[in-house]
């Protein structure tokens, strides 16, 4: 069975290309399996801390002798592939599918570790402009509560802005140089294009992954998938309560400041300029 994850920094699209992925007949694509930093990371350490004990019961009791060789890199690799394995089997009963896949946003810091898995796995990564990411990243933390979330004037509302620009950064330069390390393995894709033209971007994502692009095939999974599909309402409508909020590009203007757009600028500006976000028009 072949392999694949989807990442992208957070707020950017990567539960909307999840359910584009799982709605192929060759694809199952399940959501957020956090299978690095939640799992991986974790077990690493037990690992650690087991052969730190083989290491101390070998010397305190069988004078260097042990029934037991402490757990090798291959040992661990092999814990960590079969779990993953088995939770990305769990939802697929279709003998169609052929490609089995998680999206975690945080995959893309950990695409090395997943590579070392998985040699011939594939990943896939959303872009979307990091203005419009605060403006999602806002909402999101108001819906959880956090009331600072639209207050321009708190610490706390510039902090998001700056937090939410700081990681963005990170996330997509730490897939650019997975991607320079790894010719071919990873198809990026942005979040306004995807919104844009759905068919060509979604076949060209299939195309990545070797299943149908069959234009019937892409126009059900565009129609079931649109935001109007998930969502109940018409691109554009906005329900700040939901997750699949508004659906829509350049949700910025008008919404935020000077002081934020010379935070995100100033931050994200030439790795805005390398993936094609343009830094004008200024803010209504």
């Amino acid at each position: 069975m072949n392999v694949f994850f989807a990442c992208g920094a957070a707020k950017s699209g990567t539960t909307w290309i999840q359910r584009v992925l799982d709605a192929h007949p060759e694809v199952s694509c399940s959501g957020e399996g956090h299978f690095v930093e939640a799992f991986a990371i974790p077990v690493s350490k037990v690992v650690n801390d087991y052969n730190q004990l083989l290491g101390v019961v070998a010397s305190r009791v069988y004078e260097g002798k042990p029934y037991y060789q402490p757990l090798a890199q291959a040992d661990f690799d092999g814990i960590a592939r079969d779990f993953i394995l088995r939770r990305l089997l769990a939802r697929v009963s279709d003998p169609q599918v052929r490609w089995v896949g998680d999206k975690t946003p945080r995959y893309t810091f950990g695409l090395a570790n997943l590579q070392r898995l998985f040699p011939a796995a594939r990943f896939i990564n959303i872009v979307r402009d990091p203005r419009d990411v605060a403006v999602a990243r806002l909402n999101h933390a108001k819906r959880a509560g956090i009331p600072e979330a639209f207050d321009s004037g708190s610490p706390r509302y510039r902090e998001l802005v700056r937090r939410g620009a700081v990681e963005w950064v990170e996330a997509v330069s730490a897939v650019d140089a997975f991607a320079q390390a790894n010719p071919g393995a990873v198809h990026e894709l942005r979040y306004r294009d995807l919104l844009a033209d759905t068919a060509a971007e979604t076949a060209r994502m299939f195309a990545f992954l070797g299943v149908s692009t069959d234009p019937e095939i892409i126009d059900s999974i565009g129609r079931s998938t649109s935001f109007e599909a998930l969502s109940g309402r018409r691109r554009g409508e906005e329900d700040p309560k939901s997750y699949f909020r508004k659906g829509v590009a350049d949700d910025w203007i008008g919404r935020l400041g000077e002081d934020d757009l010379q935070i995100l600028t100033e931050t994200c500006g030439p790795l805005m300029a390398a993936k094609r976000f343009v830094l004008e028009p200024a803010a209504a």
